[in-house]
């Protein structure tokens, strides 16, 4: 796959506009499992797989603040240095080489089937609401409804445990209804503590390759204001 098509291929982290998604226990669940509260740094490894096959890598770390504000920074691989910055729905790409930064879209491609958006759009509770449950004896399905327009994926469904609203897997739909992605989740409930160290991903349009998030470590931080300015990154490395 050639760098482009990782970065810059159109097609799901990190809906009707201007709406509010409203709280609910099940997606404050999720959100907590994955990335607790308040500004955080989010140690993640992304491999791609096909056919059993690790075919590449890539280590990120992604700063996710108040307001749909996060910053992703690939930190090896073929993506090294480079950066992507989310305000609100906005999105911007910054190379190595380069010092203007690249407007995109949440749905391009950051490694093998994980978009931006599956980076840098980390918290459920502010992107989507709930619109209905289904109960199966020890799982319930949720059906999710985007909270604004400029999400990457519009409908999800969600199969949690009726228990305790532990996520187990997810489908993933675009606006035209079709089905893009799904999801499963893997748990570590050591501690005492629910959290979600994996994610993979399957493509099910094509359906050649899966992808695993690995989230490797969640920390509290005080993110830099400047951190979030297009301008500062297009000129600054972030060490």
């Amino acid at each position: 796959m050639r760098k482009q098509d990782l970065w810059l291929c159109i097609l799901l982290l990190f809906v009707l506009g201007g709406l509010r998604a409203e709280p609910s226990p099940e997606l404050a669940v999720l959100d907590q499992a994955r990335t607790r509260q308040g500004d955080v740094r989010v140690e993640s490894l992304i491999e791609v797989w096909e056919a059993g096959e690790l075919l590449r890598s890539s280590a990120f770390e992604v700063y996710v603040g108040a307001g749909r504000r996060s910053l992703a920074l690939a930190r090896s691989g073929r993506e090294a240095g480079q950066k992507v910055l989310m305000l609100d729905d906005q999105f911007w790409l910054f190379l190595p080489a380069s010092q203007r930064p690249i407007r995109i879209t949440p749905m391009q491609k950051m490694l093998g089937e994980a978009s931006i958006g599956d980076i840098a759009s980390l918290r459920w509770q502010e992107d989507y609401r709930i619109v209905n449950r289904q109960s199966e004896q020890e799982t319930m399905w949720l059906t999710l409804e985007a909270a604004r327009a400029g999400l990457s994926y519009q409908r999800v469904e969600l199969q949690v445990r009726t228990d305790d609203y532990a996520p187990l897997s997810a489908r993933f739909y675009l606006t035209s209804g079709k089905l893009a992605k799904t999801a499963a989740f893997e748990l570590d409930e050591g501690g005492g503590e629910l959290t979600v160290s994996r994610m993979t991903l399957t493509d099910e349009v094509m359906g050649d390759e899966v992808t695993r998030i690995h989230y490797q470590s969640v920390t509290p931080v005080a993110i830099p204001e400047r951190w979030f300015s297009p301008a500062f990154l297009a000129r600054n490395p972030i060490d």
